[in-house]
């Protein structure tokens, strides 16, 4: 047991409970008299003192503690029991890796052995302040710029519309860096225990209890990892997804949006046109006629495309070409609406075939691009044609590599037509590199068979 005199302890003792009481307010944004914190921590001092003067395990008052605090804030602080043990366990676990890194540092600068500090009651003060006095700094800063954890918002019942998706994603990063304090904390303690076993200033485990100890504690932190990465990364890649569908689906809205608008200047197109009619400026009212006559059937087609992420994409690139000068024209035919891969491969070979070829005729005088895409019983093919340079036979073999490009590394990483390369071979698709009919460039055809 710890035979350190109860002035001395309190020294070291009250202060960290203080601390841990300062970061908890901090974190749940409640304010509290410093007397009754003053007198709280003064109580859990004196348990604390009272379980180490038993002959207990190293770390049984650690825990006893920490039971104590969290009884505390739901009984003083009105904290609900499921906060007060997420905060009371969540400061404590940096509080344990301040203190497990700060004080095995500074014995390290001042030459000193641990068993040295511990034992010398004004050196275990001095040498427990620099850690608690970082804290407190720390959280002053968090409480002073007003951040605060979404996990434990989330408990306190702290909404915020607005921010609601970010919030969602800041609570699985959250979670993610609770596990690795815990695991840290978990090592740091292990290592402490390891040390007390050696030099006898508390009672310890066993040596074969602590190695069994510590072998479990590495078992469940790898384990723990494995599950949360492989959960992160399912729900990374589904907001991805998702984004990508709110994406096509306001560039749908706004479709929908200007051929409205087109509707509703109908009134003044017609008056347009009959003083152009009027004042006998017929080829003027011919060309603004098929001008909005291909207007309003462009956007008729595209509302007409099915599925509407292939519309959406085509509207994208269109409208990107159109403020480039690059003329772009397309023809989509899918038979009952089915397809032979999912919207979203489909999506993403057309997106970067079009991004490719966009690129490529940006030095072309008179820039073109020609996308065809027909689906039948047959199965997909996928057209797009420009009239920028053509690829030389040597980069041929090179193109659906990872990483190669013919142009600035800074802006392209080389990725879109290995992507391409990729969703083909998945679908036991075919890809043909060869030059348009009509005119001299570059044509990629793809063809996508249906899955037998």
């Amino acid at each position: 047991m710890d035979v350190m005199p109860l002035i001395p302890f309190l020294g070291v003792s009250v202060p960290e409970s203080l601390v841990l009481y300062y970061m908890v307010l901090v974190l749940t944004k409640k304010k509290e008299s410093p007397f009754v914190v003053i007198i709280l921590s003064l109580l859990t001092s004196i348990f604390s003192f009272s379980i180490r003067t038993m002959p207990v395990r190293f770390g049984i008052h650690t825990i006893s503690q920490v039971a104590l605090m969290t009884i505390f804030l739901n009984l003083f602080f009105r904290l609900p029991w499921h906060t007060s043990a997420v905060v009371m366990v969540l400061s404590s676990v940096f509080l344990g890796l301040a203190e497990g890194i700060s004080v095995p540092l500074l014995a390290w600068i001042f030459k000193l052995k641990l068993e040295q500090i511990i034992s010398d009651p004004l050196l275990r003060i001095l040498f427990t302040l620099p850690h608690l006095v970082l804290l407190s700094v720390l959280a002053y800063i968090i409480g002073k710029r007003g951040w605060r954890l979404p996990l434990i918002s989330e408990k306190l019942g702290i909404k915020n519309e607005s921010d609601k998706r970010t919030t969602k994603q800041s609570i699985r990063q959250n979670c993610l860096l609770t596990l690795c304090l815990v695991q840290a904390l978990m090592l740091v303690l292990l290592n402490l225990s390891f040390h007390a076993y050696n030099t006898g200033v508390y009672p310890s485990f066993t040596l074969k209890t602590l190695i069994e100890v510590g072998s479990i504690v590495l078992l469940v932190s790898v384990l723990a990892t494995i599950f949360v990465s492989g959960y992160l990364l399912k729900v990374i890649e589904h907001d991805a997804k998702l984004e990508t569908e709110i994406h096509y689906a306001r560039e749908r809205h706004n479709l929908h949006l200007r051929l409205q608008v087109e509707r509703h200047d109908f009134y003044n197109h017609l008056t347009a046109i009959y003083r152009y009619i009027k004042a006998c400026h017929f080829d003027q009212a011919e060309t603004y006629i098929e001008n909005l006559y291909h207007t309003v059937s462009r956007i008729g087609s595209l509302l007409k495309i099915e599925p509407p992420e292939l519309a959406a994409i085509i509207s994208t690139k269109y409208e990107e070409a159109k403020i480039n000068g690059i003329k772009f024209y397309w023809h989509v035919k899918i038979q009952d609406g089915s397809l032979p891969l999912s919207p979203e491969d489909l999506t993403q070979l057309t997106g970067n075939l079009l991004d490719n070829a966009l690129d490529a005729v940006k030095m072309n005088g008179s820039p073109r691009i020609d996308l065809v895409l027909m689906c039948n019983r047959l199965g997909l093919e996928l057209k797009v044609s420009n009239n920028g340079s053509p690829i030389p036979q040597n980069v041929r073999q090179n193109i659906f590599t990872a990483g190669y490009t013919t142009k600035s590394i800074k802006q392209h990483s080389g990725l879109g037509l290995y992507i391409i390369k990729q969703i083909i071979d998945r679908y036991d698709g075919q890809l043909e590199l060869r030059e348009p009919d009509d005119y001299s460039g570059v044509e990629f055809v793809i063809y996508i068979p249906w899955n037998k």
